[in-house]
């Protein structure tokens, strides 16, 4: 009897934290489904054409994503999708414009396009599941990815006069046109550009170690002036095309130029410390995944090499015809078979005397 009121509050105290228990069970039910209605009118408005509630729907679907982790993949996923369906490239490929557009803004993404952009670059990556934005494909003229994009699949892509300064290790930029794009201190780190057109892009401090260029086109690209440098260490570009590009102060070391012109490109006081340019290497075949041939040698024909530091640098068969050589260093580097008629050696070092004969100084 002296134990029976001990055990009515105990048995109370239970009941309550059962109750308290299913009360808190169907709050989640309720909100919920709250979540799940908002879902289903945000996904209604995306539909709409009035470009109004389509933004409603976008900016909803970001509230969203903020109340519920839970939901982000998906919300990544459907977001993905309206920028693919409603921006698609054109089935003749990239529409022909006026690039000078581009610089004068005269030209700018659309709202909604812009806006689901905008809402990605503002969530939290964590929380995307193993989920990747997917823009292949899409018109993305002058939009502007300013967040976390690691993983994005961008290939196909009209990126023309776009500006990247986001997170982007690892994304895939296969095939995609960047001409005039702006990538300056974008983090690019391992990005995949193969067969993509970078042409007079700027990529002013960006990282870009590991990054591959196959049969990228960079011509007149603005890859790296004055600091901080562009890092591209442990670059590979194979079959690229880098004529006329500016790598001033460009960390380069122990990068990979295979079957890749180099002409007419300012490399002044570039760091190529490493770096291969030789195919006479067969060691890179593996980490090109590519047969190479015997004369897919890099060319720095015409080459502004001021200051350069080639040290340790594999040169073997390399074309350095008519290139600036003043003041690089070139100690411990392969020369075997490089041709360097006409080249300017004023104050280099580590050039052999059997070679200095072909140079001009």
């Amino acid at each position: 009897m002296a134990a029976l009121p001990g055990l009515t509050a105990l048995v109370a105290l239970l009941f309550t934290w059962m109750s308290v228990d299913q009360v808190r069970t169907e709050l989640r039910i309720a909100e919920q489904g709250q979540i799940t209605n908002r879902f289903n009118a945000a996904i209604q408005n995306l539909g709409s054409q009035s470009i109004d509630v389509r933004l409603g729907g976008i900016y909803a679907l970001q509230r969203i994503m903020r109340d519920s982790a839970r939901d982000q993949p998906a919300i990544v996923s459907v977001l993905s999708a309206y920028v693919r369906q409603n921006a698609p490239i054109p089935a003749k490929g990239f529409d022909k414009i006026n690039e000078n557009d581009l610089f004068w803004g005269r030209a700018r993404a659309r709202s909604d396009i812009q806006a689901v952009l905008t809402v990605l670059s503002d969530r939290s990556p964590e929380q995307d599941g193993g989920v990747s934005p997917d823009m292949s494909n899409s018109e993305l003229r002058k939009a502007v990815l300013s967040g976390p994009f690691r993983r994005a699949i961008l290939t196909d892509a009209d990126l023309r006069g776009a500006h990247l300064f986001g997170d982007l290790r690892n994304a895939d930029l296969s095939k995609a046109n960047l001409n005039g794009a702006g990538l300056d201190k974008a983090n690019l780190t391992r990005a995949w550009f193969q067969d993509t057109s970078l042409q007079r892009a700027v990529l002013w401090g960006a990282k870009l170690t590991g990054a591959t260029f196959t049969g990228a086109d960079l011509r007149e690209a603005q890859v790296s002036e004055g600091s901080p440098a562009t890092d591209l260490s442990r670059a590979k570009f194979f079959d690229a095309d880098l004529r006329n590009a500016v790598l001033d102060g460009a960390n380069l070391v122990d990068a990979i130029f295979i079957k890749t012109d180099l002409g007419r490109a300012d490399l002044t006081g570039a760091n190529l410390r490493g770096a291969r340019l030789s195919a006479a290497d067969k060691r890179l075949e593996v980490e090109l995944g590519s047969v190479l041939e015997s004369n897919a040698h890099a060319s720095l024909r015409e080459a502004n090499l001021t200051k350069a530091d080639l040290t340790d640098a594999d040169l073997r068969g390399v074309d350095l015809r008519g290139a600036d050589l003043s003041g690089a260093d070139l100690r411990g580097a392969k020369l075997g078979g490089a041709k360097l008629a006409g080249a300017t050696t004023t104050g280099v070092r580590g050039l052999p005397r059997s070679l200095r004969s072909q140079t001009q100084s």
